[in-house]
């Protein structure tokens, strides 16, 4: 029997995590993984293409209502058209480059998105259903990495009201005599697959530590103290292995651009989040998303530009800090 497009996963009772991609190129066995290493992951993805494609259908959706001579209001299908014709180029492009997001994004569309009934509002319900399906994965990350932020910092996970929203997940339990004990999960939409995995990493209340080396969050494999992680840094050595010998170095310099680092994105992300509030006024202040995965990725290079000797801290220190007020908004 054929299978249903979309991501198969089983979640062992240690962890481990077993994926199976089914597209319309055919059946993938992904690289085995855990639960902690698939969180972290996540929460450090960058979604510029895909930001940049979401930011251009908002834009877009504000055109897509006019009036006409006699100030009544009136769909502009082309617009519509425009809209539609976006979401298929992102999903081909998606199925080619990266294949899991691109079903994903395939399925979640087919899932989720009206069938055309005929109706004057059938265009506008179908493109905020849009905009908000193709806007979840990254409202998802975002939540993500405040919640390992509460971690690490030992605040308890507020599920019912700051992220309540984590609570609606949706899958699709796969029943067999074979998988009795670990059952098998279908999962046609990024954000639920990314959601089941952080309500059980939080489920399982791993200890979350910030790298002193390289200010990223990771799981210590051991209930030690433990101030490094194992990510290559430099010349393939660990932060694990030249924290030690930079300790001092490390605490005088580095903390300084790492914890930069670290305010500034949570400054870039409280200016997206209020650029989303419908009841407050647009500014220049306001970044979409993607500004925000763009300062992202260019403030992440140069903090591990930096860490590796390549960068200056003034240099670093300088895109850290880029705030694009000043720059020409899409």
């Amino acid at each position: 029997m054929e299978r249903k497009l979309g991501l198969y996963v089983t979640l062992g009772n240690d962890g481990s995590l077993k994926r199976t991609s089914v597209s319309i190129s055919g059946e993938t066995e992904l690289d085995a993984t855990t639960l902690n290493d698939e969180v972290i992951l996540f929460s450090e993805l960058i979604f510029d293409f895909y930001a940049f494609i979401v930011d251009r259908i908002r834009l877009s959706a504000a055109y897509l209502v006019t009036q006409d001579g006699d100030g009544k209001d009136t769909v502009d299908m082309r617009v519509f058209e425009f809209i539609q014709d976006a979401v298929q180029d992102l999903i081909e492009e998606f199925e080619e480059d990266d294949p899991l997001y691109g079903t994903l994004t395939r399925t979640i569309m087919e899932d989720r998105i009206p069938i055309a009934d005929g109706s004057d509002t059938y265009p506008v319900t179908a493109v905020e259903k849009i905009i908000s399906e193709l806007s979840a994965v990254m409202l998802t990350q975002f939540s993500v990495n405040n919640i390992l932020r509460d971690m690490r910092f030992h605040v308890p996970v507020d599920l019912d009201k700051k992220y309540r929203s984590l609570q609606e997940v949706e899958f699709t339990q796969i029943s067999s005599f074979s998988n009795l004990h670990t059952p098998e999960y279908l999962f046609r939409s990024a954000a639920d697959y990314y959601t089941f995995l952080v309500l059980h990493f939080i489920a399982a209340e791993p200890r979350v530590a910030l790298c002193e080396c390289c200010g990223r969050y990771f799981i210590p494999k051991t209930a030690k103290k433990t101030l490094y992680c194992d990510r290559v840094l430099k010349d393939d050595k660990t932060c694990k292995d030249l924290g030690p010998a930079l300790k001092h170095k490390l605490q005088a310099q580095n903390k300084k651009v790492v914890e930069e680092f670290d305010r500034a994105k949570q400054r870039m992300y409280k200016r997206y989040e209020r650029a989303l509030d419908p009841n407050k006024k647009a500014s220049k202040r306001d970044l979409s998303y993607a500004e925000y995965y763009e300062w992202l990725e260019n403030a992440a290079e140069a903090r591990d530009a930096y860490l590796a000797g390549k960068l200056s801290e003034k240099d670093a220190l300088k895109v850290i800090r880029e705030d694009f007020v000043n720059r020409d908004k899409m």
